[in-house]
């Protein structure tokens, strides 16, 4: 079979969703299927460079990760083609007065929709009545991040009893990274020494820029660009807790990577999270600013009750999210369309 992958954007810009696609396309090379991956160059640049693919590459199928950033350039297309969800489109995109009727048009017109989980399977029933019948759950698996990186606490200087809460993710309003600070305030009232690391790409300047003004009044907050995939890996592991504060995921990277690593994660109770962690069996799940309180000073307190969380998660993740199912899954799908 010959696919085209459309990854959503650059790496810098969107981690998360450029591993999946390089996972996948590895995965369809190792099972010996022709595979190629177009990227977005902004400004119109992928159009050109998608339409000259499609005509040299002739695929089987076409595979659009992210309904609105890939998806909607696609309609019209008369190669059978395929697109995966992400949160933003499920969740904000869809919603939009602006881009939202074009991202329904896209779960409706695409040959086969897939999803990582089912409550982001009704979701799109909900959404997009006319998919139904043409979902394929493909769960997303993750490879363990190498971890020979940087140490994180050595580069910034934060001492070895200080509690390090490790925030992964791009920086838009929907990341909510916003809730770091009145987070560190609570630590402090309780007489917590702990620091917050926010890593990830500036996905909306205006927000970003606010995280940073807020961060300069507050030394125990830092704000960094995205890291290399190995420095991630290293600070995973630096980590005592790992925070996921994001408002819409179908399924969150983060936790598969922090999970795959053993690391404690606190994430806010929604379904998608809820499909990856056990509250209190496997991480601890938020609905509030003051829940996230009590979750972080529940770890900080037990010490090793937290570390049998990160040992859990990591298990229960490596015997449900095994890379291989994920490709069957996803040729599954292929056939289909």
């Amino acid at each position: 079979m010959k696919v085209l992958l459309l990854s959503p954007g650059p790496a810098e810009l969107f981690r998360g969703a450029a591993s999946t696609v390089e996972r996948y396309r590895d995965g369809l090379l190792r099972r010996g299927h022709l595979c190629e991956l177009v990227g977005d160059g902004g400004q119109g640049g992928i159009k050109r460079s998608l339409a000259g693919t499609i005509l040299r590459f002739r695929p089987d199928v076409v595979h659009a990760h992210d309904a609105c950033r890939s998806g909607i350039q696609l309609l019209g297309l008369r190669t059978p083609w395929v697109v995966s969800i992400s949160g933003d489109d499920l969740h904000r995109h869809a919603l939009q007065t602006t881009i939202g009727p074009q991202v329904c048009e896209v779960l409706r017109e695409a040959s086969r929709v897939l999803v990582p989980s089912d409550d982001a399977a009704r979701d799109v029933e909900r959404i997009a009545g006319e998919a139904v019948g043409k979902i394929d759950l493909v769960p997303r698996a993750a490879h363990e991040l190498p971890a020979g990186g940087t140490d994180l606490r050595r580069s910034l200087g934060i001492p070895r009893n200080r509690l390090l809460i490790l925030v992964p993710g791009g920086l838009r309003p929907t990341k909510a990274q916003h809730q770091v600070f009145p987070l560190i305030d609570a630590l402090r009232q309780n007489a917590v020494d702990a620091e917050i690391v926010v890593v990830g790409p500036e996905q909306d300047a205006a927000y970003a820029e606010s995280l940073r003004e807020r961060a300069r009044n507050e030394p125990r907050v830092r704000i960094l660009p995205p890291l290399s995939t190995e420095r991630m890996g290293a600070s995973y592991r630096n980590a005592d807790v790992v925070l996921l504060t994001s408002e819409a995921e179908a399924q969150s990277p983060v936790i598969l990577e922090a999970g795959l690593l053993g690391r404690p994660v606190v994430a806010r109770d929604m379904p998608a999270n809820r499909e990856l962690i056990r509250h209190r069996e496997s991480g601890l799940l938020f609905g509030d600013a003051d829940s996230l309180t009590r979750c972080v000073l529940a770890l900080v307190r037990n010490r090793s009750a937290a570390g049998a969380l990160g040992v859990r998660l990591r298990e229960d993740l490596r015997r449900r999210f095994d890379p291989e199912v994920e490709i069957d899954r996803l040729l599954s799908a292929y056939a289909a369309a």
